[in-house]
């Protein structure tokens, strides 16, 4: 779906539409400021004081549990609600009072909200001819997206005759077809199996850096988010947790809730020793001595390290400074081995080590010990 862009500066004209191929695209993408956006329902703050700049061009991604907030975020910058309070600027101007159909949006839904009497071609040329675009113009840009989306062949196709794989992508491509300045998406690969969701992510990021437009993406799949985003805003009970870029969201989370949404975690509680700028000395409620990296803005005594799975280094004898442990399970999972471990303690840390030849799982029982380094250890904050 895409609103009628004929208000955007250039958006429709025709002399805009008809470069040759899908080639890379520089200043389309709008700059969004959201800035103390309030949306209430009644008692209930479902976007609570939210602050947001995205970069002209940038693929941002809105990453929460259901109820966080995101699609509420998604649906005010589209103008489906209104602000209770605050603002929202595109390229400097608000558009509180814009409405739906002349915000220039491409839009991409869950559902595909594909036209079933229509041809593939005819479904994405829809927007164009909303437009009162020339019939030239038209089949040039259908035929470009149709070919940057790899869905030529199927241009005379109906729906019905389609995957949903390939209804997804005739959604996409109807979306960008008038190369608009915002592309929003809400959720639109959930309804999709897992090879096709991967294929199709990189799909959109290959189509996001080809335009050049501004994406907002809203999942609640952490693996999507971290693939295909520039940046990331964690949500959770209507606020941005965290903004940050993937590996930063991945590996320096700024608390305990983003560090147990954003992949599997060990979640150690230690107590600080020493401070060494950015570097702590700590140690565990059974006297382990170990280093972590830690942001500047840690305070008090007692914190919690996050360690990754993959961070953690598991041996079969004592290593120095390495702990002992022993395996509650082990599970083969292709790619990757997957170890739950006890400390003397109680406490379960999970290990995922790569698989590797020769390499045996250990059995559940068996003795061995585990290790990490300081630059493998976070404190959060």
């Amino acid at each position: 779906m895409i609103v009628n862009l004929a208000e955007r500066p250039g958006a429709s004209d025709p002399a805009a539409l008809s470069g040759a191929g899908p080639q890379p695209q520089t200043g389309i993408g709008s700059g969004i400021s959201i800035r103390d956006a309030v949306k209430r329902y009644g008692s209930f703050a479902a976007a609570d004081h939210i602050s947001l700049d995205i970069r002209p061009g940038e693929f941002v991604t809105l990453l929460g549990p259901s109820g966080s907030g995101k699609t509420t975020l998604l649906n005010l910058l589209a103008g489906f609600q209104q602000l209770n309070a605050g603002e929202i600027l595109v390229d400097g101007k608000a558009i509180h009072n814009v409405p739906v159909h002349k915000r220039g949006f491409g839009m991409v839904f869950q559902s595909y909200a594909l036209f079933p009497n229509m041809t593939v071609a005819q479904n994405v040329a829809f927007p164009m001819r909303m437009a009162g675009l020339d019939r030239a113009t038209s089949d040039r840009r259908v035929h470009e997206t149709l070919e940057m989306m790899r869905l030529t062949e199927h241009a005379q196709k109906m729906p019905s005759e389609m995957s949903g794989g390939q209804q997804q992508r005739v959604a996409i491509a109807r979306s960008i077809v008038m190369r608009p300045r915002v592309v929003l998406m809400d959720e639109p690969l959930s309804a999709l199996d897992r090879r096709l969701r991967e294929s199709i992510q990189i799909e959109i990021r290959e189509i996001h850096r080809t335009i050049g437009s501004t994406f907002l993406f809203v999942t609640h799949d952490q693996s999507e988010a971290l693939t295909m985003s520039d940046r990331i805003a964690v949500m959770d009970a209507g606020k941005i947790i965290q903004v940050d870029t993937p590996d930063e969201i991945y590996r320096r989370p700024r608390n305990r809730f983003v560090a147990s949404f954003i992949g599997e975690s060990n979640l150690v509680e230690a107590e600080i020793l020493r401070r060494e700028g950015g570097a702590l000395t700590l140690r565990t409620r059974t006297g382990h001595q170990f280093r972590a990296e830690s942001r500047d803005e840690v305070t008090g005594r007692n914190v919690t390290v996050l360690v990754r799975p993959e961070r953690l280094r598991l041996h079969e004898t004592a290593m120095p400074g390495s702990i002992p442990a022993r395996v509650r399970s082990a599970l083969f999972l292709g790619e990757v081995l997957r170890i739950e471990v006890e400390l003397d303690s109680g406490e379960v840390m999970l290990v995922r080590c790569p698989d590797r030849a020769g390499q045996v799982l250990p059995d559940p029982g068996s003795e061995v010990h585990v290790s990490w380094g300081a630059e493998d250890g976070w404190v959060l904050a």
